[in-house]
């Protein structure tokens, strides 16, 4: 028994032994992966706050140094005549080298180190060539300038050229300066025909350089890359026709025709409700500048114009809304639908323009529309009037017909309409305006002018003296002699002029 008890108390004291190394080392283990966690954290976190820091640091100069380039600009405009860096007439800058070894440059040439060595031919190619490398114009004292004075110097510097040697620095330095002169004689002409003109002429825009606005009510953008214009910062161009606006920059890949020539060309709607003829028609690409739109992509997505039945990328529609002729026409609706930019141009430019003959594309509107024909009764009655006023002195002396100054095809026929004219008796404007024109005429004719009043007709059925004119309610006119006679009276005569049957007797009597 009692070496059972000592072999039992030996194996409990190593037991113990091993279970206290056992909890040692684990504690020693979790204790290092601890401070390793803790390190690593730390580490992580020391150099997020630095990566934050610096990039609040920079964000904050770039804010900074923008800020001020904008308020410098804004404080101190450029003078009248300074061309924007950003206009696709100018040449790019030429780098300022600083190594002695040549650089790529985008023409596909090397060009020449800025050494001293290299420096001293440079300046002798200038003066061989005559020319000021700083500012890049004719020394002063030549008698050759502007334009011719740049070409004499183009094809000096192309026999230079063609005398040296292949590969050699001083060719490529006279390359250089070949194609800085050429891009030279470039700018002058165009500001030549931009001086003779004052105007580009691209694509049948007649766009001019537009005055910078410090404040405007709402932002413009560019037709052509449907980027903001900054007025201050930005030269941009404006078409006196339709409106086209564009930045300097984007003059040279304006794609889209005039809308005011078109409009000159041929003044007509297309009154096809929404012809939509699908994108394989147009081989699923813009129906303006021909990119590839897939629906698969949002900034190519297509977008339809209800107006030509086109689909266009979201460059060339911008999701204008207009009202379409078509529909107005055949449905009398007015909602407005999603046009392309082009279309929103093209039909704000015919907008006034009287070219709906109502009677003949949909005469059944004057029966569902009464505003329609109670206006067209007012154009008739007015057409009449101006037969009095054309004839009378007063009324031209006080120019009359002046008042339909702003619609003068009401004064020529009563039955071209614009579609203005349709919007506005949709709206209720148009009657309110034609009711007051046609009080005006009224009052000169029947009561205020003599002459006028002289012209009008007495009804020969009833004879009860009142004097009625063509363009009174109630009132026909014969169509054999034109004389006036109360309605009422003509059908309780069988529809008989009893001037026509006077002329009539009288005829069979000289018989």
């Amino acid at each position: 028994m009692a070496d059972k008890d000592n072999l039992l108390s030996k194996m409990t004291d190593t037991a113990n032994v091993y279970l206290t190394g056992v909890v040692s080392g684990v504690s020693g283990i979790a204790s290092s992966v601890g401070q390793g966690v803790g390190s690593v954290v730390s580490s992580v976190s020391s150099g997020v706050g630095s990566v934050v820091h610096g990039a609040s640091s920079g964000v904050g100069d770039v804010v900074h140094n923008v800020t001020s380039g904008v308020k410098r600009m804004v404080m101190s405009p450029p003078e009248s005549g300074e061309e924007d860096r950003e206009s696709p007439s100018l040449p790019p800058e030429t780098p300022h080298l600083l190594s002695g070894s040549p650089v790529d440059y985008p023409g596909g040439f090397l060009l020449p180190s800025r050494d001293p060595e290299s420096m001293k031919e440079e300046a002798a190619i200038d003066l061989e060539l005559g020319i000021d490398n700083e500012h890049f114009s004719l020394q002063e004292g030549e008698g050759e300038s502007g334009i011719k004075g740049l070409e004499t110097r183009i094809e000096l510097c192309k026999d230079l050229i063609l005398k040296c040697e292949e590969s050699s620095a001083r060719r490529r330095m006279l390359v250089h300066k070949l194609i800085q002169m050429r891009l030279k004689l470039q700018e002058a002409k165009e500001e030549e025909e931009i001086a003779a003109t004052g105007v580009h002429v691209i694509q049948g825009h007649h766009l001019s350089p537009t005055k910078p606005v410090k404040t405007q009510p709402y932002k413009q953008y560019c037709d052509r890359c449907a980027q903001v214009i900054w007025g201050v910062i930005h030269v941009s161009f404006s078409c006196s026709m339709c409106g086209y606006q564009c930045h300097s920059r984007c003059l040279e890949r304006i794609q889209r025709r005039c809308a005011g020539i078109r409009a000159a060309e041929d003044p007509s709607y297309i009154l096809r409700i929404c012809p939509e003829v699908g994108l394989a028609a147009q081989n699923y690409k813009c129906a303006e500048c021909r990119v590839t739109v897939t629906y698969n992509n949002a900034w190519c997505e297509p977008r339809r114009c209800d107006y030509t039945g086109l689909y266009f990328c979201p460059m060339c529609h911008w999701y204008s809304r207009c009202i379409m002729p078509a529909r107005v026409t055949h449905n009398w609706d007015f909602d407005e639908r999603y046009v392309s930019c082009q279309a929103k141009q093209f039909l704000r430019l015919m907008q006034r323009k009287p070219i709906l003959h109502l009677e003949k594309l949909n005469p059944h509107l004057f029966k569902f529309v009464e505003e329609l024909n109670t206006v067209k009764k007012m154009r008739e009655d007015m057409l009449v009037m101006k037969q009095y006023l054309r004839t009378c002195r007063t009324a031209q002396e006080n120019r009359m017909l002046i008042h339909l100054e702003k619609r003068q095809h009401f004064v020529e026929n009563a039955y071209m309409y614009s579609l203005q004219d349709l919007i506005d008796i949709h709206t209720g404007v148009l009657l309110q305006y034609l009711e007051k024109v046609y009080k005006i005429f009224e009052s000169h004719i029947k009561e205020e002018c003599l002459v006028c009043r002289g012209k009008g007709f007495i009804c020969e059925i009833c004879d009860i003296g009142e004097i009625i004119f063509p363009f009174d309610g109630g009132v026909i006119v014969c169509s054999e002699c034109n004389t006036c006679l109360h309605h009422i009276c003509y059908t309780k005569r069988n529809q008989q002029c009893p001037r026509c049957v006077r002329q009539q007797a009288r005829k069979k009597q000289l018989e």
